[in-house]
């Protein structure tokens, strides 16, 4: 077994808690600071998970990446005080989860159910945008062209339901969210 080998072993995964939103920042700070104070060797990766959703906003479509476990970071790193004190110091970082300040690595479990998460983008999870009340127009389906008012957003089945007036009647439709825009 060579050295590197067994350096490897040594590492493990850390869980970082930051302010929502500063995760991309905070990832990259730490990858900036760990090769100013050329440590690099003592970090395998910084991650934040990714998953794949697709946003509708005002009737466009398009693909996005959203984070799957907000004001997280994940550290692949050896245990190293040093290196624990200079990325509890950077901005946005509110500290490791462990006991009495100091750092426990993370479950491999549990850090493999993380990754398997991140894993899974065959179809993206659709975000709605829209909200009750919202005038949409149906632009595929059999009402197709109709104009109507969100009554219901379902984000879990990513339908909607649509008041739509069909023979001067009020009715009630269920559509999915691809079925229609913003008016």
């Amino acid at each position: 077994m060579n050295l590197d080998t067994v350096k490897d072993m040594e590492k493990k995964w850390y869980a970082l808690h930051t302010y929502t939103g500063y995760e991309n920042r905070v990832k990259q700070t730490i990858e900036h600071r760990v090769q100013l104070e050329n440590m690099l060797d003592l970090i395998e990766e910084v991650k934040v998970p990714l998953r794949k959703a697709l946003e509708i906003k005002n009737g466009k479509k398009r693909e996005i990446m959203r984070n799957v476990m907000p004001g997280y970071v994940f550290i692949k790193m050896e245990a190293n005080d040093l290196l624990f004190g200079i990325i509890k110091n950077i901005s946005g970082v509110s500290g490791f989860l462990g006991e009495d300040g100091k750092p426990l690595p993370v479950d491999l479990n549990e850090m493999g159910a993380i990754l398997d998460t991140e894993e899974k983008n065959e179809r993206p999870k659709t975000v709605i945008t829209y909200q009750v009340s919202d005038q949409v127009k149906v632009v595929e389906g059999p009402f197709a062209n109709f104009v109507g008012s969100v009554e219901q957003v379902d984000q879990e089945k990513g339908k909607l339901k649509v008041m739509v007036s069909i023979f001067g009647r009020p009715t009630s439709v269920e559509l999915d969210v691809l079925q229609v825009e913003a008016v």
